[in-house]
């Protein structure tokens, strides 16, 4: 994988937890902390996107029953 060097903004408050994260060694650099948290916004969309086309051919967000019987089939319930 290719990266590019930019230079961004940040709010302090992520600033202080990606150093924070790196110090504790979640992370091996601000960089890293960045990119990752940059993939996971990405999944996210496109997790939204197909959920979005889900619910569009299924008729909408599955109901209160629909979600109690998806559970009791999972065994989650």
């Amino acid at each position: 994988m290719t990266s590019s060097k930019i230079s961004i903004t940040i709010d302090p408050l992520v600033e202080e937890r990606a150093r924070q994260d790196v110090a504790a060694g979640k992370a091996t650099s601000v960089s890293a902390w960045l990119n990752e948290a940059g993939r996971e916004r990405l999944e996210r969309d496109e997790l939204g996107e197909v959920l979005a086309e889900i619910f569009a051919s299924t008729g909408g967000v599955p109901t209160e029953e629909e979600r109690a019987e998806a559970r009791r089939l999972l065994g989650a319930a």
